[in-house]
């Protein structure tokens, strides 16, 4: 490391930090990158670890899927003397000695919580305790909780489920939406809530908490046992908002759920429905959305029903700042087909395709050509003309094929794309475009 670099002012290697951090486009990967480069920025000097803690401490439990209990004593080294004497009174008794104070006060670092991941690691680290109460679990999440009040933690950054084959209960998120640490959910901007639980209780408890969002995303059990209380809790929720930018829902009843987007009309820029039965409704308060008139991204994802209904409601609204129009995954017309029918995709299919035999074979070309998109349904072209009158970019497709290029992309030096629409019409796949970037493939 040079010495110029090592004497750089803290804001510019903030920023440095933080540019590096934003640009990063898969996070499920180089965000662990990026967390090993600040571990090693941390060893330069002081104005270089004093820049890089911030950020490795911002959201600490979402590297740890399967818990951490190094976090939670990270943590409980920055207690202050009511949460030890709060522990104390509930039977949960600490050896202060063990828990030297830190350089850094980690727990007002904190900006996102990934709260599954948090409540794994603080059970992780209850395992290890000898005697302890039987309801540990509870009262460390608390005095965590209480830590992060008097840290004056602005978090703002929430999410809350994993993506499980097993079922769970609301229980695990009693904690969470306790009036006493209402103060603590105040400052969030983004909200995330997904996983096989029912999600009435929670949507209702913090509606009160989290009225600022900037970003929201809910997605609904396909078919709980009191659905109908789940999703009149997230348009509850929804209308309580006064700012919300980006709405990104899973499995509701459109006509339902419609009449809320009227009420963050002024705000909303995206809009994301996913998993969405548009078939279940006759007709549909399209005058709703219509009212979003800032609205600049509309996505649809794996969704049923594109067809004359549809398109003849959708294309009484306009949007004058449309950028984006995406119809993509498995979304079906009213017949349930494909809306998009491709050669390539059928390959994909194939019972065969991961057959030794079959794989080497296809390891053996250096050069391959995706065959071009069959013709679109009539449906789905009627969307395609609409999108480009409101004079934004459209994106259409199938994206399984990325996951296979990601598989193969060692051995492939060359893809070919080609498309069968107008020049007027740009097929943008985001995903295949960085999975060959990144594999150096042109």
């Amino acid at each position: 490391m040079s010495s110029v670099a090592s004497r750089l002012p803290l804001d510019v290697l903030r920023i440095i930090f933080t540019s590096i951090r934003k640009s990063s486009k898969n996070p499920n990967n180089d965000d662990y990158d990026i967390r090993r480069y600040l571990h090693s920025c941390i060893l330069v000097n002081r104005s270089w670890c004093r820049a890089a803690i911030p950020l490795l401490w911002r959201n600490p439990f979402y590297y740890f899927k399967n818990g951490n209990a190094k976090l939670v004593d990270t943590y409980i080294s920055c207690f202050g003397y009511e949460e030890y004497i709060y522990l104390e009174e509930e039977g949960l008794e600490l050896n202060r000695k063990s828990y030297a104070r830190p350089t850094f006060d980690y727990a007002s670092m904190l900006k996102r919580l990934d709260y599954d991941r948090f409540c794994q690691s603080v059970d992780v680290w209850c395992g290890y305790l000898e005697n302890a109460p039987y309801n540990s679990i509870s009262l460390m999440i608390r005095a965590l909780f209480k830590l992060f009040l008097t840290r004056s933690v602005i978090l703002l950054h929430l999410v809350l489920g994993e993506w499980l084959s097993r079922k769970a209960t609301d229980y695990r998120y009693t904690r969470l939406i306790e009036r006493e640490f209402k103060n603590l959910l105040e400052p969030v901007r983004k909200l995330k809530i997904q996983g096989e639980f029912v999600k009435d209780r929670v949507l209702t408890e913090l509606k009160d908490s989290c009225k600022n969002l900037d970003k929201l995303f809910v997605y609904l059990q396909d078919s709980p046992p009191n659905y109908t209380e789940e999703l009149e809790s997230l348009r509850e929720f929804v209308n309580t908002q006064t700012r919300l930018k980006s709405l990104k829902v899973a499995n509701v009843i459109p006509n339902t759920f419609f009449p809320s987007l009227s009420t963050q009309s002024k705000s909303l820029c995206s809009i994301h429905f996913w998993k969405i039965d548009f078939r279940s409704c006759e007709e549909l308060p399209w005058e709703n959305l219509t009212a979003c008139k800032n609205l600049q991204k509309l996505k649809f994802k794996d969704c049923i029903g594109f067809g004359e209904t549809m398109y003849e409601g959708l294309t009484k609204s306009y949007f004058p700042n449309l950028k984006l129009l995406a119809i993509i995954g498995d979304s079906k017309n009213e017949l349930d087909e494909y809306i998009i029918q491709s050669d390539w995709q059928a390959f994909l299919d194939s019972p065969n395709i991961w057959d030794t035999s079959t794989v080497e074979e296809f390891l053996k070309v250096h050069q391959f050509q995706i065959p071009s998109e069959k013709q679109t349904l009539l449906e789905c072209q009627k969307f395609i003309d609409w999108g480009i009158k409101q004079g934004s970019v459209v994106v259409l497709g199938r994206w399984s094929i990325a996951s296979a290029i990601q598989k193969f992309g060692q051995v492939i030096r060359r893809v070919t794309l080609t498309w069968t629409f107008s020049d007027e019409f740009y097929n943008i796949y985001r995903q295949y475009l960085q999975i060959l970037h990144k594999w150096n493939i042109t």
